[in-house]
């Protein structure tokens, strides 16, 4: 039977989901959960989940970050973003890490199921309009972060130094600081300080 877990604090919201999935023809197995937490609690108790719907505002999610945890707690399990209000960079960002793109929660609960239904054929879905609050986008959508620069992003907001982080990835100094030119670049930065700055604005952090 298959198996979704759906993660999201909006109980009426995710009871309709699952009331959805539930129902003939699919009578797919549901549980919901309400946070970071939760989600993770659910994915180490030994259940095997075939997709995993994840709202990106619940209590405990921080930005791409958080996201990534799940993903790589759930893998090889399908990960799925839900928003009502998605930031692009993000979720580009999350689906490049391997995340199976966005369900928007204003999408209504009919086309919302198909949208599942997609994604356990193996597919990605994004919504074909423009999304997200582009407010805090100092970037255009090409702006996405490689997994090496999102990861040397996250080690120079932790505070280490150039050669920490070649060290860190098996490299030399540079190679991470050509990898931070780039980051510069796609963010717009003046310095690897303000690329911390609008990594964290942006959800990549």
């Amino acid at each position: 039977m298959t198996s979704v877990l759906i993660a999201d604090d909006h109980v009426l919201l995710a009871e309709a989901v699952a009331a959805a999935l539930e129902a003939p023809p699919r009578n797919f197995q549901t549980q919901i959960v309400g946070s970071l937490e939760g989600t993770k609690a659910a994915l180490t108790e030994g259940h095997d989940f075939d997709l995993v719907m994840l709202d990106i505002r619940m209590p405990g999610m921080m930005g791409l970050k958080s996201i990534n945890e799940v993903i790589a707690a759930a893998a090889p399990t399908h990960v799925v973003l839900l928003s009502g209000n998605a930031d692009r960079i993000m979720v580009q960002s999350a689906v490049e890490n391997g995340a199976r793109g966005l369900i928007p929660k204003t999408m209504s609960i009919k086309s919302l199921v198909s949208v599942v239904d997609l994604l356990m054929s193996g597919q990605v879905f994004l919504p074909a309009e423009d999304y997200g609050d582009t407010a805090k986008d100092t970037a255009s959508s090409k702006t996405v972060l490689s997994k090496r620069e999102a990861g040397i992003l996250q080690l120079t907001s932790e505070g280490l130094t150039n050669k920490e982080i070649a060290s860190t990835f098996g490299s030399n100094e540079v190679a991470v600081k050509m990898h931070m030119r780039s980051i510069c670049r796609k963010l717009s930065a003046r310095n690897r300080a303000h690329a911390v700055t609008l990594g964290k604005q942006l959800g990549l952090l």
